[in-house]
C-alpha cells in the first residue's frame, strides 16, 4: 500500500508579474470590470511532486492550517483571510497545452463571422443569457460553448462549433472567457486584439515552459486544477457561488520549483485587497 506524502506549505511573497502588472494590462482589466476581482497567491511545499498525487496535494493544501490563515477569499465586497480549512474539495484537471496564440486564429478568420477583416467584432441584436448581455458574436461564441443552451439557441450556429470540447477546456480558454464576459462594471471592446493581448499576458505569467534538452520542443510543466473548496457546513468559499460562470478558482502546481499558485476570480464590482 502506497504511503501518500505529507506536505508542509509555506506562504511566499507576491510576485511581480511582468504581463499582469503592465500598465496597459491594468487599464484594460479596469475597463472590463476585472481588476480587483481576482487574486493570485503563492505557496511552496516540501515534498517532491508526482502527477498522480495532484488530487492529494490539492486536498492537503486546502486542509492545511497555515494555508487557511493566509488564503484570501471573498467576503462581501472585500478580500479577507477567513481562516477556513476545507471539509471537502472538488477537483477537476484542466488541460494546459497551448503554446502560442494561433489557438485563437479561428476567431480572427472573417469567414467565421466573429470579427471582420479589420479586426472589429461583429455586432448582433442584443440578447441576455444568464444575466450576460450578448451584443456581439464574440461573447456569443463563449456563451454558446460554455452555457450549452441548445434548447434555447440555434446549435447549428457556425460560431458554436469553432472550438471542440477539448479546446474549450484549455486553461487559456478559461482565461479568455473570463476577460470577454467581464465584471459587473464592464465596458466591452469593439475589437478583438485587446482581449488576446491581455489573455497572453496573464497566461504567460502563470504557466511555466520547459525544454528537456536543446533539441526538444518546449512544453508546459504547470499542472492546472480547477477547484471548489467547501467548509464544514458544505458552503463553497473558494470560490463563493461556484455555479456562476465567472466565479472560478484554480491551483497551478509547479513540480520543479515545488510551488503552488492560487488564482481566484469572483464576479462583482471592484474589490479592495486588505
Amino acid at each position: 500500500m502506497e504511503i501518500k506524502p505529507t506536505y508542509t506549505f509555506i506562504p511566499l511573497a507576491q510576485k511581480n508579474f511582468v504581463g499582469i502588472h503592465d500598465k496597459t494590462t491594468q487599464e484594460f482589466l479596469t475597463k472590463w470590470g476585472i481588476k480587483g476581482n481576482f487574486v493570485i497567491q503563492h505557496f511552496t511545499f516540501n515534498e517532491p511532486f508526482q502527477q498522480y498525487h495532484k488530487y492529494h496535494l490539492a486536498e492537503a493544501f486546502f486542509q492545511d492550517s497555515i494555508v487557511a490563515k493566509e488564503l484570501l477569499t471573498k467576503q462581501g465586497n472585500d478580500w479577507v483571510k477567513q481562516g477556513i480549512t476545507a471539509s471537502s474539495v472538488e477537483i477537476k484537471p484542466i488541460p494546459c497545452s497551448v503554446l502560442n496564440m494561433s489557438f485563437f486564429n479561428k476567431l480572427k478568420d472573417p469567414e467565421n463571422a466573429v470579427v471582420y477583416k479589420s479586426g472589429i467584432i461583429c455586432k448582433r441584436y442584443d440578447m441576455e443569457i444568464e444575466n450576460f448581455l450578448i451584443s456581439d458574436n464574440l461573447r456569443r461564441v463563449w456563451l454558446f460553448t460554455i452555457v450549452n443552451l441548445l434548447m434555447l439557441l440555434d446549435e447549428e450556429c457556425p460560431e458554436y462549433n469553432l472550438y471542440s470540447k477539448d479546446e474549450r477546456e484549455e486553461f487559456i480558454f478559461c482565461i479568455f472567457q473570463m476577460l470577454v464576459l467581464g465584471g459587473i462594471l464592464c465596458q466591452y471592446e469593439d475589437v478583438l486584439n485587446p482581449y488576446l493581448k491581455v489573455t497572453k499576458a496573464i497566461y504567460k505569467d502563470l504557466i511555466k515552459l520547459v525544454q528537456k534538452n536543446k533539441d526538444a520542443d518546449l512544453s508546459i510543466s504547470t499542472v492546472v486544477l480547477q477547484v471548489i473548496a467547501k467548509d464544514s457546513k458544505g458552503q463553497a468559499y473558494f470560490p463563493c457561488d461556484p455555479y456562476h460562470k465567472q466565479n472560478i478558482g484554480f491551483l497551478l502546481i509547479d513540480g520543479i520549483t515545488h510551488e503552488i499558485t492560487t488564482f481566484l476570480h469572483q464576479f462583482g464590482e471592484y474589490c479592495l485587497l486588505q
